[in-house]
């Protein structure tokens, strides 16, 4: 009979046991993803002669670059006849 109940408190015991030892385990590191936020200085002049400048991200495409370019001086120069046009080239990029 003692020796019954020793097995069954070790048979319970055993898997909490377990539970507990990886509490104390080490977890593995998450790999994290570096992301490239460095911007380059995006200079345009409108037709009025005003300059503006703007900065846009490096990590896009130069499709990319060039679609948030137009928009920045669409936008920038108050080109409303061509604010369709930039708003769709712009949707096409992060």
């Amino acid at each position: 009979m003692e020796q019954t109940k020793k097995f069954l408190l070790f048979a319970f015991a055993l898997p909490v046991l377990a539970m507990g030892c990886e509490l104390f385990e080490e977890k593995p590191e998450e790999e994290t993803k570096k992301v490239d936020n460095s911007t380059y200085t995006y200079t345009y002049t409108c037709p009025t002669g005003r300059k503006n400048t703007i900065e846009i991200p490096n990590r896009l495409s130069a499709t990319c670059k060039r679609n948030w370019e137009y928009y920045a001086r669409t936008y920038g120069c108050n080109d409303a006849n061509n604010f369709a046009d930039a708003n769709s080239k712009k949707a096409q990029c992060p």
